[in-house]
């Protein structure tokens, strides 16, 4: 099974290490700071131009400053303690090894949960399984 993936950035940790405000960054690589706040929202993916553009002014690798994550990865990421607790219950898993998610890779995940609880997560995220996954 494949994992769709979205693409994610540290610019915000690269930015903050270097002592740059968004508007400063933004001055530098020719944007609006509202183009770096969406990008470091994760609501925004920077042109491969733009990219290449902020990882050089960050004195970063490019794919130090953006990667590809499984979306599922970043849904779980993104849940409160309570719902994680909730999804886990639900699923019947135990919370660990749901929260584990966010620290396994592609393959750790395809072993680790069958289709059927991965389909059982999607729904609970009310998510479409074709969403999370490549069929």
């Amino acid at each position: 099974m494949k994992f769709k993936k979205k693409i994610k950035s540290r610019v915000k940790e690269f930015r903050e290490e270097l002592g740059l405000t968004q508007q400063e960054l933004a001055n530098r690589v020719g944007v609006s700071r509202q183009t770096i706040y969406y990008l470091e929202k994760g609501n925004y993916n920077p042109s491969l131009t733009l990219s290449f553009k902020i990882a050089e002014i960050l004195n970063k690798p490019l794919i130090e400053t953006f990667y590809r994550v499984p979306i599922i990865k970043d849904k779980i990421e993104s849940l409160s303690f309570k719902k994680l607790k909730e999804i886990s219950k639900k699923v019947g898993i135990s919370y660990n090894k749901l929260g584990s998610i966010t620290e396994m890779n592609e393959k750790e995940l395809s072993e680790a949960f069958d289709e059927e609880i991965l389909r059982k997560i999607a729904n609970l995220l009310e998510l479409d399984f074709n969403e999370l996954f490549i069929n």
